[in-house]
């Protein structure tokens, strides 16, 4: 008699509590576990959960009625299935409850997961739920799936050995999602679905350098659909059925980035992924390989000859061509004139992109004299300040600039010339005005002279014809 009353008791404690549960919003917020060795099978069982339901162990719920209530945090409630557990559910509908703030209706949805666990689904409905499997196995025949446009995904599967037939999956924004494996389906149906169904792969992906095969850390891997940046890289997709029914292949489309703060390297792919794919790429970060491929001097826009002489003063300008085979773009490189090892404060800034060859020029006003050696250096990697492990190409060109003596010998050879011209031809003048002048001085003199004789004479024979008279 007493356990006959104790299993009353018991029984009426039961009947009260599921009713008082059903009929309130206020139940416990504890969660139901089966334990990795535990065995339970709820059968005709009308059950109002609260919280989660935790499965290590083997859980069966039967021709039952299992009601996902809001949890105490107000998270998605979970009825999660860990790894080796199972779960068999038939002939069973899972739902939630309708809760009123105000005027507003509020739904409280939930998820079926299976974490590497064994899920088998036979004859049931879920409404207001989604299914996401992670691994393991699932099976499922005759199943209404109904997300009410409350959650995006009916049936997520990733990495999950997945076999499913007669199910009727109803208004989710993409009723299947399948990453990573090849499902087993028949039959399936799709109502109000903004996009039916999309298979996708796994995507890795590996880097190598060229030369010393080995890997390469650092890259920043981007999925593109057309200009549009992808969320994630880490999968691609193979098709999508969307919400007509319609199939589209997708053209999958990746760039590879590497910031190596003097540079970068980027490289794109693009192909059609059908399968768990691994992208092997091979770079070539080779930077000794970068060089000055051709030089050559121009004199005021004029080709300079070996051998002639530049004016002084002159544009001279160095036009080199820089050659990079290599993954490498590079920033900014400077390239620095320097003449006789001095440097000319002369320089150009350039982007030099991976794989190609650049054209550019250094100029500077001759203001040296004599033949001078021309150098352009430019610093490919620059560790830091005073590293002598920096990498630098340098190209060697040579020029002869005329000297200013060599200009005032040529032009003061002229000058000098029509200057000693009108120095003698002022002497010239000069004399022969003197000689002129002495001429008829010494002319005048002598007529002087004869007058002075001739009176003389004339004084004479004077004298004499008187003496004689």
């Amino acid at each position: 008699m007493r356990v006959l009353n104790l299993i009353s008791a018991i029984f009426v404690f039961t009947v009260v509590f599921l009713t008082i549960n059903a009929q309130s919003e206020d139940c416990q917020y504890e969660n139901m576990t089966v334990g990795k060795d535990q065995n339970l099978i709820l059968e005709d069982e009308r059950i109002w959960l609260c919280g989660d339901i935790l499965i290590d162990g083997h859980l069966v719920i039967k021709d039952s009625h299992l009601n996902v209530n809001r949890t105490l945090d107000y998270t998605t409630s979970e009825i999660r299935i860990n790894p080796g557990g199972q779960l068999d559910i038939m002939n069973t509908t899972i739902s939630t409850s309708e809760y009123y703030s105000g005027e507003d209706t509020i739904i409280s949805p939930y998820t079926l997961v299976s974490d590497a666990g064994n899920l088998s689904i036979y004859d049931s409905t879920i409404y207001y739920g989604m299914i996401w499997l992670v691994g393991g196995n699932a099976e499922i025949e005759g199943l209404a799936l109904d997300g009410f446009s409350k959650m995006n995904y009916g049936i997520f599967t990733e990495d999950t050995n997945f076999t499913a037939s007669g199910v009727n999956i109803r208004n989710y924004t993409t009723g299947l999602r399948s990453i990573g494996k090849e499902l087993n389906l028949e039959s399936i149906f799709y109502y109000n679905c903004t996009t039916q169904m999309t298979q996708e792969w796994w995507i890795t992906f590996s880097a190598f350098d060229l030369s010393t095969n080995l890997p390469i850390e650092g890259f920043e891997v981007r999925q593109w659909n057309g200009e549009k940046l992808i969320g994630s890289w880490n999968w691609a997709k193979q098709y999508e059925i969307n919400g007509t029914g319609q199939i589209t292949e997708h053209q999958s489309s990746f760039s590879f980035y590497l910031n190596l703060g003097f540079g970068y390297v980027e490289r794109y792919w693009y192909g059609y992924i059908e399968d768990n794919t691994d992208i092997v790429e091979f770079f070539d970060l080779n930077h000794s390989s970068v060089k000055f491929e051709s030089g050559n001097i121009f004199v005021n826009e004029e080709k300079y000859v070996m051998g002639e002489k530049a004016p002084k003063y002159s544009d001279v300008n160095f036009s080199f061509s820089i050659f990079n085979p290599t993954d490498i773009n590079f920033n900014n490189l400077y390239v620095n004139l320097f003449v006789n090892s001095e440097s000319t404060y002369s320089r150009a800034s350039i982007s030099l992109p991976s794989n190609n060859t650049e054209i550019a020029n250094v100029t500077w006003v001759a203001s040296k004299e004599g033949p001078l050696s021309l150098i352009i250096k430019s610093i490919i990697i620059d560790y830091n300040d005073n590293s002598t492990d920096d990498y630098i190409i340098t190209l060697n060109r040579f020029v002869e600039i005329e000297t200013e003596d060599a200009f005032s010998k040529s032009d003061g050879s002229w000058t000098g010339l029509l200057a000693i011209f009108i120095i003698l031809s002022i002497c010239s003048y000069i004399i022969f005005t003197g000689m002129e002048d002495q001429v008829s001085e010494s002319v005048e003199s002598e007529d002087e002279e004869v007058s002075q004789d001739e009176d003389k004479r004339e004084m004479a024979i004077t004298n004499e014809s008187s003496e004689d008279e």
